[in-house]
């Protein structure tokens, strides 16, 4: 699946974290090997953290078996707020960048699902639809590359830039996952709507 905003946004934010290589940035970004590094990485750590050996998937898809693993795992945890279907923000910086580049990727899986996820606020002008889409950013953990999902505050009628913190703030945001199309436009789009957002005093 497509989230052609949202590449864009991750296009123009790459460009101003100033890596110091673009094409390990980009290698960073789309190469699925990475991803499927962290999580087994990831997993393995919580298995031996947590003596957990009761899970059973049987991947035809060795990283498509890792991340269902992993998801079984999430969505039982005991630090989970217990209205959300996957709290992002209990999690490692490393597990909630592959987290979302799966969300982003395979979208289908998580239509319905509900997502509480710590970030920062950014906005973005797409001048094909005249709207401001507006999104919270995730950073690795070396804080060198950005992985984000769309959100729509509450009902969306929220005033930009009047009702919004300034861009950098840092927020968490709790919403359903779904997928969308605009009029006119054949790609796929994603994001978490009806959702809240807090911002978070450092």
């Amino acid at each position: 699946m497509k989230c052609v905003k949202i590449m864009i946004a991750l296009f123009l934010l790459l460009i101003l974290a100033g890596c110091s290589n673009d094409e390990a940035v980009v290698n960073r970004v789309i190469n699925q090997n990475n991803v499927d590094q962290v999580i087994d990485q990831l997993i393995e750590q919580t298995e031996t953290e947590n003596n957990s050996t009761n899970l059973e998937i049987e991947p035809s898809n060795q990283s498509k078996g890792d991340m269902e693993k992993w998801n079984a795992s999430a969505e039982k945890s005991e630090n989970e707020v217990s209205d959300v279907d996957y709290d992002l923000t209990k999690m490692s910086s490393d597990m909630v960048y592959a987290m979302v580049y799966q969300m982003v990727f395979e979208s289908d899986e998580y239509v319905g699902k509900t997502f509480r996820l710590e970030g920062k606020y950014y906005t973005i002008y797409y001048d094909l639809t005249k709207k401001y889409y507006h999104y919270c950013l995730i950073e690795d953990a070396l804080a060198c590359c950005s992985q984000g999902i769309e959100f729509v505050w509450g009902d969306g009628s929220h005033v930009y830039p009047d009702e919004y913190p300034q861009e950098g703030t840092k927020i968490v945001v709790q919403g359903t996952f779904e997928t969308y199309k605009e009029d006119g436009d054949d790609y796929l789009y994603c994001r978490l709507k009806d959702a809240t957002m807090e911002i978070v005093n450092e």
